[in-house]
């Protein structure tokens, strides 16, 4: 039963991890890649937060991207120091509401730079954003309560892939995989 429960947990800490990285993806890079490539189609004008058109007139594009990548990184890290004990099902409604953020902003972002017609304004694009992260963490936390899930840290799940890799990597150095010249 304890080996089940590891494995579940060790299961359950990769999909946060997954999340994570979509965020880091559409929220981070993503957007961010996407504003650049409209600017640069339909002039700084075109981007409709004031601070990213400061930013990125003063500072230039690359600064942009690294404020952004860094905000993306801090906003990716914060619920994990705060959380408490058992906030799992808490944290990927948190980490989905992001994703879902990011990918509308990309959405809207080309669409500006293409000169199709926006789908949905941006504005309910922020209020959409806003209340999924309201819903989903609240969804979260009462999925938190009913399960309780036991997930691992990130660090014991990279040592355990690291050393299930290199039991990998013996057994097919054992079995004559790798030939030497």
């Amino acid at each position: 039963m304890k080996n089940e429960d590891n494995h579940q947990s060790f299961w359950l800490t990769r999909i946060q991890g997954l999340l994570c990285l979509l965020v880091l993806l559409t929220w981070g890079f993503g957007d961010a890649l996407t504003a650049l490539y409209m600017i640069e189609q339909k002039g700084i004008m075109a981007e409709g937060n004031a601070l990213v058109r400061s930013i990125i007139s003063y500072q230039g594009a690359s600064s942009f991207l690294l404020l952004k990548i860094s905000f993306t990184l801090m906003i990716l890290y914060v619920p994990f120091i705060i959380k408490p004990k058992s906030a799992y099902w808490l944290i990927n409604g948190y980490l989905i509401s992001f994703i879902a953020g990011g990918s509308m902003a990309m959405l809207l972002n080309m669409q500006a730079a293409l000169d199709i017609p926006l789908s949905i304004l941006p504005q309910h694009v922020i209020m959409i954003y806003i209340s999924s992260i309201l819903i989903l963490t609240n969804i979260g936390e009462l999925l938190d309560k009913m399960t309780h899930p036991n997930v691992r840290s990130y660090f014991e799940c990279g040592l355990n892939d690291a050393v299930h890799l290199l039991i990998y990597l013996d057994l097919f150095d054992l079995k004559g995989g790798a030939r030497h010249a």
